[in-house]
């Protein structure tokens, strides 16, 4: 196990053998940067780092495999799209060789990935599975400072610009306590270090006992871009992985391809459908009514947490489902209804011209 002292004492031997660098901010000004690219259009650009969650036996491997092979192909996972192929490194800490073969052809041939170019795929994709080293072999544990630095080689070896974790229970053998803030530092320096490097990131995680967040301590969330919880439907469709996507937390480009939906994969790819029956849609679908003047009346109404609301209107707002503005202008409206005694009307037949009411508050 890897203790506060040992990591302490590896980072320091780290730092005083390569000198830091300073920046004037002349200098800082004076730099072109390259425009930032898509590693997945629209939700994950290069350089940043992304969680994936969900329970046991939902389908975020599945998921997440069809994401690697599309970024090694330049493929595309329903309206979700790599722009172009790049090299894509998955260090898989628990998966047999043989169904990661498995699967990856399926994918591949059933057209869950489509628009991919199979000589990229082939050429671009690199798995290191535990299962397949020698069991007497150390595996990789990426919050040991010397596995770090392993792994930053092997991908500059490679020339790859991704590299997806799945898992971290199983690829992070030396963290203590998954609900100890301290515990996680050694995983957020890890990441870091990607984001230094200009790597993309993907981490696979597991949900927490209620199945609502990822598993352990929220401090690790603050090195993620984004984070995309896999929920199981209420009534779950046939087929070999059945979910709903949540995104949580997002920073990059939004658009209607965000929203919650069930994704459902089966002989001929992955289907995906609308879900009515989501929080965002719910709550959305109330603050249509007109009924609440902000989101502590709305949050009331329906039983939730202020919370709970205030992610569900910035999700709807972030994927557009409802526009920004919209959610004060209904807020503003219930209040002028309830002023004047008149009747809620429902969104759509609202004038253009509604008064503004109170910003988001998120």
């Amino acid at each position: 196990m890897t203790t506060n002292a040992t990591l302490q004492s590896s980072n320091a031997r780290m730092s005083s053998a390569i000198a830091l660098r300073c920046i004037s901010a002349g200098h800082l000004l004076n730099l072109s940067f390259p425009p930032r690219e898509f590693a997945i259009d629209p939700w994950l650009r290069t350089g940043e780092s992304a969680l994936i969650w969900a329970a046991t036996g939902v389908g975020k491997t599945w998921l997440t495999l069809s994401l690697a092979v599309a970024m090694a192909g330049g493929g595309r996972v329903w309206q979700w799209s790599a722009p172009k192929p790049r090299k894509v490194l998955i260090i898989d800490g628990e998966m047999n060789t043989q169904d990661l073969q498995e699967r990856i052809r399926q994918l591949a041939e059933t057209g869950a990935v489509d628009r991919l170019d199979r000589q990229a795929l082939g050429e671009n994709l690199r798995i290191m599975p535990r299962q397949f080293q020698n069991p007497r072999a150390k595996f990789y544990d990426i919050t040991d400072p010397t596995d770090q630095g392993y792994i930053l080689d092997t991908m500059e070896k490679f020339e790859c610009d991704v590299i997806i974790i799945d898992n971290l229970t199983t690829c992070a053998d030396g963290l203590e306590d998954e609900n100890d803030a301290v515990s996680f530092k050694s995983v957020m320096a890890f990441l870091l270090m990607m984001k230094q490097a200009g790597k993309t990131a993907i981490v696979v995680h597991h949900a927490n006992k209620a199945g609502t967040d990822s598993r352990g301590s929220s401090a690790l969330d603050a090195t993620f871009e984004v984070k995309l919880g896999l929920q199981k439907p209420k009534v779950e469709k046939p087929g070999t992985a059945s979910f709903i996507t949540q995104f949580g937390k997002f920073r990059g480009r939004g658009d209607d391809s965000l929203r919650p939906r069930v994704w459902t994969l089966g002989d001929f790819g992955w289907t995906v459908e609308d879900d009515t029956g989501t929080v965002d849609d719910r709550v959305v679908a109330a603050l249509k009514t007109l009924q609440f003047g902000n989101q502590s009346e709305l949050a009331k109404g329906l039983g939730m947490a202020q919370g709970t609301v205030s992610k569900a209107l910035k999700r709807a707002a972030v994927s557009g489902f409802i526009k920004e503005q919209e959610v004060g202008m209904c807020f503003g409206k219930a209040k002028e209804l309830r002023e004047t005694g008149d009747q809620p009307l429902m969104f759509d037949e609202l004038d253009e011209g509604m008064p503004d009411g109170e910003p988001m508050d998120f």
